[in-house]
């Protein structure tokens, strides 16, 4: 399994601290574009030469503060600006996906599902045109009222009719959305371009309630989407990923 980790669960304070620790266990890294500008992205391309840690996905990080969906329009402009430049951003630095969210809480706009689909259609055509998968995430519904789980988006994404727009899931959004975590993944597991595995409170995978057994037994099988370690670490970071990595290699060890 080519396992990869987001870039701000990594121990380490700089971005070459973080490569540094996943080097010599070989997972690569999905970074997150929190307001990436000129100087900082000639930066990490500056850092990423040093070392054998590709990028193979970003984060449209400020998507957790900017609203595709919302009601004021410069900050849905923000928004789609934000996905435009994280597209080029992934496009440079050679990663293959992008990570998207589609709106926290409720929208307050006319016809969402209509707007969603329209600015997802421009994301494909972009992505297409940068070689750049643009994945849309289910957030579940203590965090979106609107396409909360995995069966909405992939709906969504149906709809969009792009093959640039892919599905994308998260454990733990899975598990808060009242789902059972294995079996949405072995249903959707074809349609899937990436998986994050964090388990629940955003806890590193093993130190909640999620049993990972049958989703690293699908990832470890004809799984072909991205598996990406993603959660907040706890006041010992470097204690997290060691407990993360020994954790999913033990379990898929115990799968076979």
């Amino acid at each position: 399994m080519n396992l990869g980790c987001t870039e701000f669960a990594v121990p380490g304070k700089l971005l070459e601290d973080k490569l540094r620790t996943l080097e010599p266990h070989e997972i690569w890294l999905e970074l997150a574009n929190d307001g990436i500008g000129k100087k900082r992205l000639a930066g990490i391309l500056q850092s990423l030469s040093r070392f054998r840690v590709p990028v193979k996905s970003v984060q449209a990080y400020c998507l957790h503060e900017l609203q595709l969906l919302g009601n004021k329009r410069e900050e849905q402009k923000a928004a789609v600006r934000h996905v435009e430049e994280t597209i080029k951003i992934a496009s440079k630095i050679g990663a293959v996906n992008i990570v998207t969210t589609i709106f926290y809480g409720k929208p307050d706009i006319e016809k969402p599902r209509e707007k969603c689909v329209e600015l997802f259609r421009h994301f494909g055509k972009l992505g297409e045109e940068f070689n750049v998968i643009v994945s849309i995430e289910p957030l579940g519904k203590n965090r979106a009222a609107f396409l909360p789980g995995v069966s909405d988006v992939y709906k969504l994404v149906q709809d969009v009719g792009s093959g640039n727009v892919r599905l994308m899931a998260d454990t733990m959004h899975i598990h808060d959305n009242g789902d059972n975590v294995g079996e949405v993944v072995k249903k959707y597991s074809t349609k899937l371009m990436e998986l994050q595995l964090r388990d629940t409170d955003s806890k590193p995978p093993g130190l909640g309630t999620i049993d990972f057994a049958p989703v690293l037994k699908i990832v470890r099988g004809k799984f072909k989407g991205l598996i990406c370690l993603e959660y907040n670490p706890g006041p010992d970071p470097s204690a997290d990923f060691n407990h993360a990595l020994k954790f999913v290699s033990g379990v898929i060890s115990a799968a076979r």
